[in-house]
C-alpha cells in the first residue's frame, strides 16, 4: 500500500521526520478509509472516513502523524476539537515558536496563576500571557483535580492564539466550545404560519340564528358584542349583519341618556 510517505528533508523537525502524510488527495482518501475501519481509532471517527479526512488534512498542515493526532480529538456540540496538549505540539511541529514555552506558577486555589512565555518565530522579543484559575476554569472537573495542567493547556492555547495564530487556524479545543457564551449559540425559532382568513358566515345560518341571538341580547344574557365575537370565531360578518345584531340591544345598552 502506498497511501503514506515519510516527509523527507534534513531541515524537517524530529516530529516531521517521523510523520506519515499523504502524497495526494487519493492517498489521503485511502488513508481516511483505512483509519475509519481501525478498531483502536476513537469512537467518534470510527466508520466515518469523511471525519478522518478532516483530521488527516489538519495533521498534514502541522506536519504531524494523522493517527497520533486522531487520538487527541473529540467532538463537542458537533464540532471536531483537539486536546490542549496538542496545541503545544503544533507550535513546535510548525516552527511557529523559537525554542520552547516556559511556565511560571504562583498563588493557590482560585488565585493560582500561570505565566506562559515564549518567543514567536522570527522575533527577538519574548511574549507572555497570564491567566488565573478563577478566570479560565470551566465545568471540567480537572480544574479541581489538576489545576496546573489545565492552566498549562489553556495558557498555551492563549499564547498561540495571540502570537502564533497561523498554527491554530480552524482549530478549537474542547473548553472553547464548552465555554461559549449562551449569546453565541444560535437559536432557531419557528415562525408560525399566518392563519388563513375565515370564510364569510353563511347567510342562511345567520338568518336562522338571528332570532335566537336577539332573544339572548334582549334578555340580558349576552351583549351584541359578545354575540358578534362568538360568531366571528366561525366566519366573518358584514357590517349589515353586525348592525342587525346590535338592533336587539336595549337603548340604554347603546349608551343613550334621557
Amino acid at each position: 500500500m502506498n497511501a503514506v510517505a515519510t516527509i523527507p528533508g534534513p531541515s524537517a523537525s524530529w516530529s516531521q521526520q517521523n510523520a506519515l502524510v499523504p502524497r495526494s488527495i487519493s492517498d489521503a482518501l485511502e488513508l481516511a478509509s483505512v483509519m475509519s475501519k481501525a478498531s483502536l481509532i476513537p469512537d467518534h471517527l470510527r466508520g466515518k472516513p469523511g471525519d478522518c479526512l478532516l483530521v488527516i488534512m489538519q495533521a498534514q498542515r502541522w506536519g504531524m502523524d494523522a493517527v497520533s493526532v486522531a487520538q487527541c480529538t473529540s467532538v463537542v456540540h458537533g464540532k471536531l476539537c483537539y486536546e490542549g496538549k496538542l496545541v503545544a505540539a503544533a507550535l513546535y511541529a510548525t516552527g511557529a515558536i523559537d525554542g520552547r514555552l516556559s511556565y511560571e506558577f504562583s498563588g493557590t486555589g482560585l488565585a493560582r496563576t500561570v505565566t506562559v512565555t515564549g518567543r514567536p518565530h522570527g522575533s527577538k522579543v519574548e511574549q507572555s500571557v497570564v491567566g488565573k484559575v478563577m478566570d479560565w476554569q470551566t465545568k471540567n472537573e480537572n480544574w479541581q483535580k489538576q489545576p496546573d495542567d489545565m492552566l498549562v493547556y489553556r495558557g498555551t492555547r492563549q499564547w498561540a492564539r495571540r502570537y502564533a495564530p497561523e498554527a491554530l487556524l480552524g482549530v478549537y479545543t474542547p473548553d472553547e466550545i464548552e465555554d461559549a457564551p449562551a449569546s453565541a449559540q444560535v437559536t432557531v425559532t419557528a415562525i408560525p404560519n399566518e392563519p388563513e382568513p375565515l370564510p364569510a358566515y353563511p347567510p342562511e345560518s345567520f338568518n336562522a340564528n338571528l332570532p335566537k341571538w336577539g332573544a339572548a341580547i334582549s334578555a340580558g344574557k349576552k351583549t351584541a358584542d359578545d354575540i358578534i365575537a362568538m360568531i366571528e370565531t366561525k366566519g366573518t360578518l358584514t357590517d349589515q349583519q353586525k348592525a342587525a345584531i346590535r338592533d336587539f340591544a336595549p337603548v340604554q345598552a347603546q349608551g343613550e341618556t334621557a
